[in-house]
């Protein structure tokens, strides 16, 4: 289970980024910056 499940339903493709990233974070860092970032800008799009 992601921790960022809640943006499943509205937000697909941020949950999409985030989840990720998530799930790269020990394996990859690299990978899940940037994963994180482009969750961020665009959670930052739809605002």
């Amino acid at each position: 289970m992601s921790q960022f499940a809640f943006l499943q339903g509205e937000w697909a493709a941020v949950f999409e980024s985030a989840v990720r990233a998530e799930t790269t974070v020990h394996a990859d860092p690299r990978t899940a910056c940037f994963q994180a970032r482009r969750a961020l800008e665009l959670a930052v799009r739809w605002a």
